[in-house]
């Protein structure tokens, strides 16, 4: 009898415990991106960089060409750059539907004031040719701008930043300033794509207000700008970036730069150049399969559940102690009884 009013008394700490101190899973920040090789959308953790998720998103069968997974509002929309397609996920990663038509040679993507604002560059499908096309948050086609031929959009200091891949004679190699109703405002850099920046890719916001973006061709790595468009750092292999096509960057929690390329997603501190391959062909014990070389896309932040994310919640070891309990309640009575 004393060893059963043990029990109850413990089953009683552990149900105070576990209703005190297992909420609901928890709003969480994370880093969303595509492997165009796997056609998986993975996770990555916003502060340090380090891997939540192998498999956030699996597009096999969907994806053609994954580049960059945005969120609007309580969904992921991913752009397909070879399906010429926008693909809709909820914030758990479950397929919704497609936004399909309009669109061609897609790429970078940004979300502000409840409108999508997609790169565009081709001229299949009745899409625009280089273009930004726009969206409502319902998958509404809400016209285009001309613009270059761009490989990303970003919303910066009131404004939108487009990039243009086009050569330095084309009048490309440069970002361009636009308003958010699609007047062209000024430039913001001018390259000669050959003692600065050649093919600029994803641009993204650093802490202290600067602009970096992820520089594919050579002279390739990250280059840093301020406000006002002049060029102020670029770090290559000298700096922790090693010459591999850089795509994604995003400055973390941390202070180190995330960057993807060719070959993974590496992490460096632009400081010292000190780096860490998080999920790259160096690091084989990640990877889904032997002599496996991912191909990460854009990097963009994603606030979903913990337990959207797959992260253990605190809650889950109380609960099985909790049913462990209830059994032996249940068989100490029917000792009782007997």
């Amino acid at each position: 009898m004393q060893m059963y009013k043990s029990v109850v008394g413990f089953y009683v700490v552990v149900c105070s415990t576990l209703f005190a101190f297992s909420p609901e899973a928890k709003a969480a920040d994370f880093l969303m991106i595509p492997d165009s090789q796997s056609d998986r959308v993975l996770l990555f953790d916003d502060s340090d960089g380090s891997l939540v998720n192998d498999n956030f998103i699996d597009g096999a069968g969907l994806f053609t060409t994954p580049l960059n997974a945005i969120q609007v509002n309580e969904e992921i929309w991913v752009s397909d750059q070879v399906a010429d397609s926008i693909f809709r996920f909820d914030l758990q990663g479950n397929y919704k539907s497609a936004i399909t038509g309009g669109l061609d040679n897609i790429r970078g993507m940004e979300f502000v004031d409840n409108k999508i604002y997609v790169s565009n560059s081709g001229t299949n499908n009745n899409a625009p040719g280089e273009a930004v096309v726009t969206f409502d948050t319902n998958g509404n086609n809400l016209g285009s701008f001309a613009t270059g031929d761009p490989y990303d959009v970003l919303s910066y200091n009131g404004e939108l930043l487009i990039n243009d891949i086009n050569r330095d004679d084309d009048g490309g190699e440069d970002i361009d300033r636009y308003s958010f109703d699609a007047n062209f405002v000024s430039n913001f850099h001018d390259s000669d794509g050959e003692t600065g920046i050649d093919f600029p890719q994803q641009m993204a916001v650093r802490s202290n207000g600067n602009l970096i973006v992820g520089g594919f061709s050579a002279p390739g790595g990250i280059y840093e700008y301020d406000e006002n468009g002049n060029q102020v750092g670029f770090f290559d292999g000298n700096s922790g970036v090693a010459f591999r096509g850089i795509r994604g960057v995003y400055e973390l929690g941390n202070g180190n730069v995330l960057w993807t390329g060719g070959d993974g997603v590496v992490s460096t501190n632009l400081e010292t150049g000190e780096f860490t391959d998080i999920f790259t062909v160096n690091t084989p014990e990640k990877l889904p399969e032997a002599d496996y070389r991912p191909s990460a896309r854009y990097i963009e932040k994603v606030s979903i559940s913990d337990k959207a994310a797959k992260v253990p919640e605190p809650g889950t070891v109380l609960a099985s102690m909790l049913l462990g309990v209830v059994g032996a309640v249940g068989k100490l009575k029917g000792m009782g009884n007997r």
